[in-house]
């Protein structure tokens, strides 16, 4: 730290950082140095590391198991084998649980050993509606079996309030709508249902992402209620894998709108979508990621529609030119305004923690 803060003290004299800039840049370096790890944190990420590892291998595993040695068993083996093997997790899990509650972890959300048991339950649950179906034939749709498993490990999921319980029920809803659309191609027997299947990815991502955007706290919509627990919803990395799926559903949606049907609806549609989540997410939220994947879809649709301009033209070659500039134009602009934005918000934070 005393190091970082020499160089910034060298910059100062140089005249790189103002006067006015000196106190903020400390700051700034002070909690960059706060958030660096130390032993103990690798060792405990480590720890995490192998443990939830552990509990994917043994999950799936249990899986292949049977798979390899179907012919040999008997469907009555099958059940037993996989049915101990969920009432020996959730046998596991209450032991671990009573242990993280006598070490004074009441609550028990994120990445616990308890939480990893929890996730290999969930994979269990899932081989066993499997085992289910494939004996005796009961779901011969494929997006039947994800449904159910999704819908199965949602009172886990609540129980955990971990991340990857959480990831892995968005993707198993986003599966079982793939496969539903793939199912059900329409009326006429179309082979692949593309823009309905966009479309209801795009809601269903874009429900996901403000649901959980709501209920982790970062809206301060449900503070008021005494006994509510943001913890247990904390799912960042959901949050912005469900809006990169939500934005690129609806780029596509527009860019096939641009090209081959009527565009003024989806245009209109499309820019009141990225307006508000422009201002929520750099007045209110203040998150780069969002910006970014966001300005790069605005990018993408506007040359889009420049290009059909071009080909339409009388002049399409020499219009091609032009349209490789804005590209590059467009995007370098971009690039400058997600870098500053990105300054600001450090200098927010910065504040914030002064």
């Amino acid at each position: 730290m005393n190091d970082l803060k020499s160089v910034v003290w060298r910059w100062f004299q140089q005249g790189a950082i103002p006067e006015k800039s000196l106190s903020q840049a400390l700051s700034l370096v002070s909690v960059a140095t706060e958030n660096e790890p130390d032993s103990t944190q690798w060792r405990t990420l480590n720890e995490l590391l192998l443990t939830w590892g552990a509990a994917l291998l043994l999950g799936s595993g249990l899986i292949f198991f049977i798979a390899a040695n179907w012919q040999s068993m008997s469907s009555v083996a099958r059940f037993a084998l996989v049915e101990s093997a969920l009432v020996l997790a959730l046998a596991l899990y209450l032991v671990l649980r009573m242990w993280a509650i006598k070490r004074g972890d009441p609550l028990g959300f994120g990445y616990t050993s308890a939480n990893a048991v929890l996730f290999a339950t969930s994979v269990i649950i899932g081989s066993l509606l499997a085992l289910l179906g494939q004996t005796y034939q009961t779901g011969a749709d494929p997006w039947q079996l994800f449904a159910l498993w999704a819908l199965f490990i949602v009172p886990i999921a609540l129980v955990a309030g971990s991340e990857l319980l959480w990831l892995l029920l968005g993707l198993l809803v986003n599966l079982a709508v793939v496969l539903y659309y793939q199912t059900f191609p329409g009326l006429f027997g179309r082979l692949f249902l593309f823009d309905l299947a966009l479309e209801a990815l795009f809601l269903l991502n874009l429900l996901l992402h403000f649901s959980f955007l709501l209920l982790s706290g970062k809206l301060g919509a449900l503070a008021y209620i005494p006994s509510y627990r943001p913890q247990r919803f904390a799912a960042p990395l959901l949050q912005h894998i469900t809006i990169t799926i939500a934005v690129f559903c609806i780029t596509l949606l527009v860019i096939e709108a641009i090209f081959d049907g009527d565009a003024l609806v989806w245009l209109g549609g499309y820019l009141g979508f990225i307006t508000a989540g422009a201002l929520l997410y750099n007045l209110i939220l203040k998150q780069i990621f969002v910006l970014a994947i966001g300005g790069f879809s605005l990018v993408a649709v506007t040359n889009s529609l420049l290009l059909r301009l071009v080909l339409e033209g009388q002049d399409p070659v020499g219009m091609l030119l032009v349209l490789g500039l804005t590209i590059i134009g467009s995007t370098s602009l971009l690039s400058l305004w997600l870098k500053q934005r990105q300054q600001a918000f450090q200098l927010d934070r910065g504040h914030d923690v002064a």
